[in-house]
């Protein structure tokens, strides 16, 4: 009996000392907890940052394809440009070495007659109405002569002149006026009929002097013997003589033959 109360009381002894020891045992301090979290911390920020700095952005990603793309194009505008460019140049350049191309060399043939703005005595010419391209000729119609149309670019007659065209030679009086002679010694002369006619000699009253009247593209041709203020007119492919109109069909020039 006493043995096994001796034992129990060993026994609450151990286990008393057991109690304590485990209750006087220290307890982890709170800075060591802190250093652990603070540990962990830092290797989370670490791998943070490493995956950071190893990672590009899609942002940036998207960034950069833009400027790229950027540059692309704008390399490429400027080439396509700087292309257009040299070949407009050369084109330019080529034209303009070409030889110029005159309106007169498309009109078929060689210049036969030279626009002369105030004839020559003694020279031979060709009277041309500049609006229709009609000279007279020694056909009779309707108190008049038909005309014949040559080429011309206001500074020359091209081609060669129809044998049916008259050529006349210019002769000057004292006062000025002149006489359009053809190569048959003929007078292009008026009447007091109002007929526009070809005649081997003079006619009374000066129906066969003409003077000249400046008018807008070269001039008025009209007959000094005439009363009324007659004048060369060109109208419906025929030469005849009608009172002067300031329009295009009483105007004329001399182009000079041979």
């Amino acid at each position: 009996m006493r043995r096994h109360i001796r034992f129990t009381s060993l026994l609450t002894c151990v286990l008393f000392s057991l109690t304590l020891i485990s209750c006087t045992a220290k307890p982890a301090e709170f800075s060591d907890i802190t250093n652990v979290f603070e540990a962990a911390t830092e290797t989370s920020g670490t791998s943070s940052e490493s995956t950071v700095s190893e990672t590009t952005s899609p942002s940036e990603t998207t960034a950069v394809t833009s400027e790229t793309t950027s540059e692309t194009t704008s390399e490429t505008t400027t080439e396509a440009t700087t292309t257009a460019t040299s070949e407009t140049t050369a084109t330019t350049s080529e034209t303009t070495n070409e030889p110029s191309v005159s309106s007169s060399a498309q009109i078929t043939g060689d210049a036969s007659a030279i626009y002369r703005k105030v004839p020559e005595e003694k020279k031979n010419y060709i009277v041309y109405n500049e609006a229709f391209g009609g000279t007279i000729t020694a056909n009779a119609m309707n108190k008049g002569f038909i005309g014949i149309t040559i080429d011309s670019d206001e500074n020359n007659l091209y081609g060669n002149i129809p044998p049916e065209a008259l050529q006349f030679t210019v002769f000057y009086d004292e006062r000025q006026n002149f006489t359009l002679r053809d190569a048959q010694g003929r007078f292009l002369s008026a009447t007091s009929q109002g007929e526009l006619i070809l005649t081997d000699k003079p006619v009374e009253d000066n129906y066969q002097f003409w003077r000249m009247e400046e008018a807008e593209g070269g001039w008025y041709i009209i007959n000094v013997g005439a009363a009324g203020n007659q004048a060369l007119q060109y109208s419906s492919g025929t030469f005849s003589i009608k009172k002067c109109a300031k329009t295009s069909d009483f105007v004329f020039n001399f182009y000079e033959v041979g």
